[in-house]
């Protein structure tokens, strides 16, 4: 019964951050990263692959793995209610970002300053909601 309730809640909590990852893609960040490059144009055409050619099978595992990372850190804390996994989801994804995002800054031409910390608010508030429903996904009974 608890494996089943974890592989639901992770499935879960992998279509939530999907979902939340796309919507803040299109609404913010695409638009923002496109107005504050850190690379030329061409580059970036370089860089990213259009929307047509994603590799979709890549993109869902990744939302898969991070979902399953996502829920099983929120296990292990012991959160089961919606605001436990908000206070475990901010904690660990601000930290996640903060590894991330500074780390491709530090170290590549891809990312400004701004692009980190626009990254770093908006997949730290996506993992923190998300964090939240796989907490309350693992708290029913």
């Amino acid at each position: 019964m608890h494996t089943k309730n974890f592989l639901l809640s992770a499935f879960v909590t992998a279509v939530i951050l999907f979902i939340l990852n796309a919507v803040v893609f299109l609404i913010f960040l695409g638009n923002f990263f496109q107005t504050h490059p850190a690379v030329s144009p061409e580059f970036m055409k370089q860089l990213y692959r259009p929307n047509d050619e994603l590799i979709w099978w890549a993109v869902v595992l990744s939302a898969i793995a991070i979902g399953f990372l996502v829920t099983t850190v929120t296990k292990w804390s012991g959160a089961r209610t919606f605001i436990s996994g908000l206070r475990t989801g901010i904690i660990f994804g601000f930290l996640l970002l903060c590894a991330v995002d500074f780390g491709l800054l530090g170290s590549t031409n891809n990312f400004t300053t701004a692009g980190a910390l626009a990254d770093l608010l908006c997949s730290t508030t996506t993992i923190t909601i998300s964090s939240g429903v796989a907490a309350f996904m693992l708290g029913r009974k």
